[in-house]
């Protein structure tokens, strides 16, 4: 079965290339939704852009991973809700 990215999802892997201190520990990607990023753009439409990143430890290909969702911040205009996720919503 072929990757498929899923929207505002990613994984940081251990970096096996590391060779020096200033190389980083873990690398990966994040596929972000272009309507996320407007309405991250139209709330905050100066200066630097705020988003949340959601993260947890798993295992893919037998190496520990961190699994990552990204989100618009929490403003805190409604109460926050601990975000559900399912293996379904996992980008493994």
């Amino acid at each position: 079965m072929a990757f498929e990215p899923k929207p505002n999802k990613g994984t940081l892997w251990p970096n096996d290339y590391k060779t020096t201190e200033s190389h980083p520990n873990v690398k990966g990607d994040l596929y972000l939704e272009r309507d996320l990023l407007n309405a991250l753009m139209i709330r905050q439409p100066e200066g630097l852009i705020k988003l949340s990143i959601s993260g947890w430890a798993g295992t893919l290909i037998n190496k520990k991973v961190l699994n990552l969702i990204a989100s618009e911040p929490w403003t805190g205009e409604s109460t926050p809700a601990a975000p559900v996720v399912s293996d379904d919503d996992l980008p493994y």
